[in-house]
């Protein structure tokens, strides 16, 4: 019995490495399970910012997320500015131009647009426009499947002394969606009755 007690020095240093191992191998995983986690947040987070930093492999995934998610960034500003930039050269247009989505609900409208409909640009989105532009010809106009071959209404900034004449047409795109534009015709109606008025004196 005492030589099974005590005599197995050789044993217990075994084991006692065997432990130690175990023991060093459970805390380098809590270690590196603490350091994803730390990752993973940061991730979620996708804060450049808060960028941790780290050694081994968990840094090179850091740095590898940290490019990737500043190359997204960058993407994501070049995109929104050359949306600016669309929106400001369509701001600047003469003619006017309506996003509608599928149920006609107004998505955006260039300010020229809204003073030919009498629509105000950041109050009126999300609205249905029939219910904004009640003219007979325009709602069978919008509600028809022709939408290029267009309608004139009257423009809300006529007056009965000087009438606005606006030729509107709307052409499908995307999923449902329409884009409907809008011309000031009123010049060029009268430049036309002019003309006839000239050949009808002319051939009298």
């Amino acid at each position: 019995g005492y030589y099974w007690a005590g005599s197995h020095p050789q044993a217990d240093l075994w084991i006692a490495l065997l432990i130690g191992s175990l023991l060093a191998a459970g805390l380098w995983w809590l270690i590196d399970a603490w350091r994803g986690l730390r990752v993973v947040g940061w991730l979620r987070a996708g804060d450049l910012q808060q960028t941790p930093h780290m050694l081994g492999l968990w840094g090179q995934v850091v740095d590898r997320a940290r490019r990737l998610l500043r190359d997204r960034d960058r993407a994501l500003a070049q995109s929104e500015q050359r949306l600016r930039d669309f929106l400001s050269a369509i701001q600047a247009s003469p003619n006017g131009v309506v996003l509608l989505d599928a149920q006609t609900q107004i998505e955006w409208c260039n300010q020229t647009a809204a003073q030919h409909l009498g629509l105000d640009a950041q109050r009126d989105r999300l609205q249905l426009i029939t219910n904004l532009v009640r003219d007979p010809a325009f709602i069978s106009f919008i509600q028809g499947e022709a939408g290029e071959q267009g309608v004139v209404i009257e423009g809300r900034l006529g007056r009965p002394n000087a009438p606005q004449r606006v030729s509107l047409h709307w052409f499908p795109y995307g999923d449902g969606q329409r884009l409907l534009l809008s011309r000031d015709i009123t010049a060029l109606e009268q430049a036309d009755t002019m003309r006839r008025d000239f050949v009808a004196n002319v051939s009298h």
